[in-house]
């Protein structure tokens, strides 16, 4: 819908320029989301494996 306050308005074009921008930064943020949680798994996966984040077995 316009905004009919201002007469601004968006020509088709406009409108295609912004929807692919902001599915490209929504994509984007899906990747980064997924990368993170990966990186959160293989932190996990890797503590469990060392006995999680005691010290390095000298007393500390």
């Amino acid at each position: 819908m316009p905004n009919t306050r201002s007469r601004a308005s968006m020509t088709h074009e406009e409108v295609e320029e912004l929807i692919a921008r902001r599915v490209a930064e929504e994509m984007e943020a899906r990747e980064v989301a997924r990368n993170l949680e990966a990186l959160n798994e293989n932190k996990e996966e890797h503590e469990g494996e060392n006995g999680g984040n005691r010290g390095n077995g000298n007393g500390d």
